[in-house]
């Protein structure tokens, strides 16, 4: 809206020697951004530091760094991390902002005045930045009130209840069993026999003074490729294969391309017990959600599957948890090494943590099997990788490519002559929305069934709660002996 009413862009300035004209060079970068719809939504800048963007993590931090709330960084290590964590999220918004935007900036310019303004800023800032640095939730209050939260919420729990009972059944099964129920096919990361050094490369990899893990890409790629796990799908037509998503036609509509099927990773991190750890994120998309019947709530285009696997210190996995793109459908599958505690939401009829799986025991070096259905991609189980078991049950198998998910941000438009994010600036793909909505918008989040971008994702409808909270598994875990 503050775009719309700017009038006239302001010009690109020549002279970024100094402080003034840095910061004149990154309102004209940020106004051309929002009048050319290209921002990157996932990480929310921060009001009055340009050169700044947030996310959780950075929220968590804040309190971190001053632990002992004297109104000021504990120490200058700190300070310095948290800054460069700040500016390491815009550093790579921009990049994708840049390539999409065509314009006459210098990428080069851009930085060197951000690494400026970063040198400038003073450990006394910290009072007035630590109150810019906030990340807004996903839930529309003013939605809740107007739908009457409290009362048409007791209707939404009664029928998430009934699509419980009615799809955590197959959880229980035996494999033979879950073998009939479909024409199964294996989707894995190539090579599959990556070299399992998965403590060694945790021990190299560079560590802050906060804790957080930064690998560099090639070791975050090689840790990826440990972690991925294999999923086996009920094939029934083009809907159900992994493709990758691209741009077609004039105007540019995206599409999957199943000729390319690909898993899509990044990397996170959570607190528990007092320590950051390690998390990959795994998403993979499907064409559609094809309808059944003449009116189905829940069909669309395009479908997608996150997978997260949470690790402790020495790379072993605590926690496997799934939503799909839309945050709908969280579920949590922790392994033999977590406890589950008791959580507020576990007394009232707000969402709390799924286990229909149980605990998972998972060997060293083993990989999940993610059972997932036709048609809905709802997941159907969880098990354990059994080569012998999938090759004498005569299971297709098919390779999938890794790549990193800001190339999500950064597709290729079809005449090649330039880059599109797959997201908006409002952080959803476009035409991904669902009927749904017309039920659930009384619990207060936009667009329910839409596919979004990370750091967009509210996962229950009833109760508050987002996927990249940082302190979501200690809600409801805790390790053994702690």
């Amino acid at each position: 809206m503050l775009a719309a009413c700017a009038g006239m862009p302001p010009e690109i300035p020549r002279a970024t020697e100094n402080l003034p004209s840095c910061r004149a060079l990154l309102a004209a970068y940020d106004w051309r951004t929002v009048d050319a719809g290209v921002v990157n939504a996932e990480a929310t800048p921060v009001a009055g530091y340009p050169f700044l963007r947030a996310n959780r993590i950075s929220v968590a931090l804040k309190d971190q760094l001053d632990a002992d709330a004297d109104g000021m960084p504990d120490s200058p290590d700190l300070w310095r991390d948290w800054i460069a964590q700040m500016r390491g999220l815009d550093r790579d918004a921009r990049s994708g902002e840049m390539a999409a935007l065509k314009a006459d900036f210098d990428m080069v310019a851009v930085e060197n005045c951000a690494g400026r303004l970063v040198d400038d800023l003073p450990e006394a800032a910290y009072p007035d930045l630590a109150k810019a640095v906030f990340v807004p939730s996903n839930y529309l209050d003013f939605q809740r009130i107007a739908g009457m939260y409290p009362m048409t919420a007791i209707g939404v729990h009664r029928g998430y209840e009934s699509w419980k009972s009615a799809n955590f059944q197959t959880f229980k099964k035996p494999r033979i069993d879950l073998l009939a129920l479909g024409e199964w096919q294996d989707w894995r990361v190539v090579p599959e026999d990556a070299v399992d050094s998965r403590s060694d490369l945790l021990l190299e990899t560079g560590r802050d003074s906060f804790g957080l893990l930064h690998p560099t890409a090639p070791q975050l790629e090689a840790l990826a490729r440990i972690y991925a796990p294999v999923y086996r799908i009920n094939v029934r037509g083009d809907y159900d294969r992994i493709g990758a998503p691209v741009w077609i036609g004039d105007p540019a509509i995206a599409d999957i391309d199943m000729q390319q099927p690909t898993v899509f990773y990044r990397f996170s991190h959570t607190w528990l017990d007092g320590v950051w750890l390690p998390q990959i994120v795994y998403t993979i998309w499907f064409s559609s959600r094809p309808a059944q019947g003449i009116v189905d709530i829940l069909a669309g285009k395009f479908d997608g599957i996150i997978w997260r696997v949470t690790l402790d210190q020495n790379g072993e996995p605590l926690l496997f948890d799934s939503i799909h793109s839309c945050g709908c459908y969280h579920l949590f599958f922790p392994t033999q090494h977590l406890q589950r505690i008791a959580a507020p939401e576990d007394t009232t009829i707000s969402e709390t943590a799924e286990m229909p799986a149980g605990i998972l025991s998972l060997g060293h070096g083993q990989r999940p099997v993610i059972w997932i259905d036709t048609i809905s991609h709802y997941l159907l189980a969880v098990t354990v990788a059994d080569d012998g078991e999938t090759s004498g049950a005569g299971i297709l198998g098919a390779s999938m490519s890794l790549r990193p998910e800001r190339d999500l941000t950064r597709l290729m438009l079809p005449d090649g002559r330039g880059v599109r994010s797959l997201y908006g600036s409002d952080g959803f793909i476009a035409g991904t929305d669902r009927l749904e909505w017309m039920i659930l918008w009384p619990m207060g989040i936009e667009r329910p069934g839409a596919m979004r971008q990370w750091g967009h994702h509210p996962t229950a409808f009833v109760g508050k709660r987002h996927f990249d909270e940082v302190g979501l598994v200690g809600r409801y875990f805790t390790l053994y002996g702690q």
